[in-house]
């Protein structure tokens, strides 16, 4: 049982990435806060009792394997949940597909939460100024990256060739002055290690029941 196995078959799925922030309250009840960063994904993830046990026995014995050592990559790459974790921007496949990203030295100098989106579909028939590339909550990832990021704003074609594109992170990537292609939508991959391995127990009918949800954490 790889971890995919758990996503694809998930009953309720958590997803945290929120940064850590730090509050403080004054004397004269101001609230302060900073934040310090991090915003790594995390998977709350509850698979559904009643598997039998004669069909899941050997996929547990993998998943014990891996246990909490192993690092896997996972998707939402599923029929079922196109509707949550699809791209929901205007762009047909073959525009989207062509979408090139780009962080380079002087981005990365005005705002290391903003990457570059370049190779933009050209004003015609369908597309215009404000034709939706993304809108918030969409995620991207660069190929060959292997972070995921979510963007935080819609963002229109406008009318350059090149339009600013706002994520929830600060860049985790290396600078470059190189644009790569861009993964989107549900072709995006997180990669994650297990942090808790729920117990199972098998009941009078055969039947498999979980004692908590499987959680994850990307591994950076």
């Amino acid at each position: 049982m790889s971890f995919q196995f758990i996503f694809d078959n998930a009953e309720t799925i958590s997803i945290n990435k929120n940064p850590l922030v730090s509050q403080t309250i004054t004397r004269d009840q101001r609230v302060r806060s900073v934040s310090r960063g991090g915003a790594v994904y995390r998977f709350s993830v509850k698979l559904p009792d009643g598997f039998r046990w004669a069909n899941i026995r050997s996929a547990i014995a993998e998943l014990e394997q891996a246990n909490k050592l192993a690092i896997e990559t996972v998707n939402f790459n599923h029929p079922g949940l196109t509707w949550a974790f699809g791209y929901t921007g205007d762009l047909n496949d073959t525009q989207r597909n062509a979408l090139t990203v780009t962080y380079n030295s002087t981005q990365a100098a005005t705002n290391k939460m903003q990457c570059i989106l370049g190779n933009l579909p050209a004003i015609a028939g369908n597309i215009t100024a404000n034709t939706v590339l993304f809108r918030a909550g969409d995620h991207i990832q660069p190929q060959g990256s292997k972070y995921v990021y979510t963007v935080t704003s819609t963002v229109l074609r406008g009318t350059g060739s090149t339009v600013q594109l706002p994520v929830h992170r600060i860049i985790l990537d290396a600078v470059s002055p190189t644009a790569v292609s861009l993964k989107s939508g549900q072709d995006v991959t997180w990669t994650v290690v297990c942090t808790n391995l729920p117990t199972w127990t098998i009941d009078p009918n055969g039947l498999v029941q979980w004692s908590g949800p499987f959680e994850f954490y990307e591994s950076l």
